[in-house]
């Protein structure tokens, strides 16, 4: 089952999967290029399996944009909103506030509901079992997805200290 924690680190690596991919394609290149079947020090095969290694983890980035497109894609055109700024623009919650046109509370509100709102989604789609393996198999996103959770947590702490 997919939580906060799991939609948030979605919507923070969305922007960055695009970046990814044509990466992975320019080694691909220069790997091909430099490393071609008259390699001396590599042998053809070697180089041939880590091209088709990196293209199938391309091919799981790609998935991964799929599966998230299509999760949000039924949702909320409120919540649809604030995903996309979220996903597309690396940008604080005051800058939020002056795009959305509204006070810090209330777009704090609406981000934790297109978050929840999102879990939802993840946790009903077709493609959950794969987005789960795509998620785990990807160092990045795990540290991406264990930033996120220790922010949390420690805001959690925060604020139960301060009303305790």
């Amino acid at each position: 089952m997919f939580d906060i924690y799991d939609s948030e680190t979605v919507v923070k690596i969305y922007r960055m999967l695009k970046k990814r991919c044509d990466a992975i394609d320019k080694f691909i290149n220069n790997h091909s290029m430099y490393y071609g079947p008259d390699c001396g020090e590599f042998g053809s095969i070697e180089v041939f399996n880590n091209i088709i290694d990196l293209m199938a983890r391309k091919n799981q980035l790609i998935n991964l944009k799929i599966i998230v497109d299509r999760a949000i894609k039924p949702l909320n055109e409120n919540v649809k909103r604030v995903l996309f700024i979220k996903m597309n623009y690396n940008i604080s919650m005051s800058e939020l506030c002056g795009i959305l046109e509204m006070k810090e509370r209330t777009a704090f509100r609406w981000v934790e509901r297109a978050f929840a709102d999102l879990t939802n989604a993840l946790n009903h789609s077709q493609y959950r079992e794969k987005l789960k393996q795509i998620l785990q198999d990807e160092s990045w996103i795990k540290q991406i997805h264990d930033s996120v959770r220790e922010r949390r947590e420690a805001y959690k702490a925060r604020t139960a200290a301060m009303f305790s």
